[in-house]
């Protein structure tokens, strides 16, 4: 798997002066949670998950450039018809057990959301090995009440899987939105993150379950940073879990709105506006963004693609950081590299360049997504 596989090698020599790498769920934990990138959820009812991984269809058409895929058996599926899509699933993870080897080569990295660790037990119990297909497990409504049982519940699959699954725990609940319970339950819940840190492959974000405690929903003009009740506990959860010292990271919080086919080159309303949410993300320290239509994908992943002059610009700190720590005048002659307080940043764009890629001088991230759109729009002609 690697990011724009879509693209041609012509368009890939046209656009990067570096092409992004392969990776896949074996890859190192820091460069496996800053590829997840668009994370597309899909309700664990339907019945046809693996036929469609086997064949390669989530990995082109309208999937295309999908790197990651959360079968969801929460809030995607109705309690009523919750028996039925556990039974389900054990099914669809056996058939790709049995797919073994076929595992199309751009096939998405898998995750399962579950409800609860007893959930976790049953499943795990009745699919077996069949658990390997997955890379991990998100906990929903993460506290540090339930993570114990979450991660106990991790280490009993991982046995059944005869491999280790990582933990994606989802922050989501009243306890972490309330003003007045915020601080005390981030930091129990920071303890024991850090104590399980070496299995976490990114910490997620529930904004509309943030919104909706409010009774609240962000129109389809407006950024989830706009609702300032979510915004002010999505930066107290950056401030806690986003710090270069710990190592982890922030996946960016869903955006529910999504367009049919429009006429290009033009972005719609609804696109501009994710495309703007995906640059607030990134600005504010999210890696990655929970996706609910394929639409959504190649407008995150190209998001996160890294200018030729950032990349100069970390590389030049990367590269002066172990003989000069004092200040630097960048390669382009426009700013300032500060070599001790730009290192966490030049390290961090360093590796999001060889997920993402590095574009070649005069180029933009908005290229490549307005040029895969124009193909994308093509091939539906």
């Amino acid at each position: 798997m690697k990011h724009f596989n879509g693209l041609s090698r012509t368009d890939l020599t046209t656009f990067f002066a570096e092409s992004p790498m392969k990776f896949n769920r074996d890859t190192d934990r820091e460069t496996l949670g800053i590829a997840l990138g668009a994370a597309l959820y899909t309700p664990g009812s339907r019945t046809d998950i693996a036929e469609k991984i086997l064949s390669g269809s989530y990995g082109r058409g309208t999937f295309s450039g999908l790197a990651t895929l959360i079968i969801c058996l929460e809030d995607a599926v109705s309690d009523a018809a919750l028996p039925e899509a556990e039974q389900n699933m054990i099914q669809q993870l056996k058939q790709l057990e049995k797919g073994g080897q076929g595992l199309p080569e751009e096939c998405p990295i898998l995750f399962l959301r579950v409800r609860s660790a007893a959930q976790l037990d049953y499943l795990a119990e009745h699919a077996g090995t069949a658990l390997s297909v997955l890379a991990g497990i998100v906990f929903p409504k993460a506290l540090a009440e339930n993570l114990p049982g979450f991660f106990a519940a991790l280490d009993r699959a991982s046995e059944r899987a005869c491999r280790d699954l990582y933990a994606l725990p989802l922050l989501e609940t009243k306890e972490i939105l309330y003003a007045e319970s915020r601080t005390a339950t981030l930091q129990a819940i920071d303890e024991v993150i850090s104590k399980e840190a070496h299995r976490i492959l990114n910490v997620r974000v529930g904004a509309t379950d943030f919104s909706s405690l409010f009774g609240l929903r962000r129109p389809a003009t407006r950024h989830i940073y706009d609702l300032h009740v979510v915004r002010d506990c999505l930066t107290d959860i950056l401030n806690r879990f986003g710090r270069a010292e710990k190592g982890l990271t922030v996946s960016g919080p869903v955006y529910e709105y999504f367009s049919g086919p429009q006429v290009l080159p033009f972005l719609a309303d609804s696109e501009k506006v994710l495309w703007e949410e995906v640059q607030l993300d990134l600005l504010n320290g999210f890696t990655g963004k929970t996706c609910i239509h394929p639409s959504q994908i190649a407008i995150v992943n190209a998001g996160h693609i890294i200018t030729k002059e950032a990349f100069g610009d970390a590389e030049q700190i990367l590269r002066e950081s172990t003989v000069h720590n004092g200040v630097l005048q960048s390669a382009n002659r426009n700013k300032m590299n500060e070599v001790k307080p730009h290192l966490n940043w030049a390290r961090k764009t360093v590796a999001q360049a060889r997920v993402y890629g590095v574009l070649n001088e005069n180029y933009q991230p908005i290229d490549v997504l307005n040029h895969i759109r124009e193909y994308q729009f093509s091939k539906q002609l």
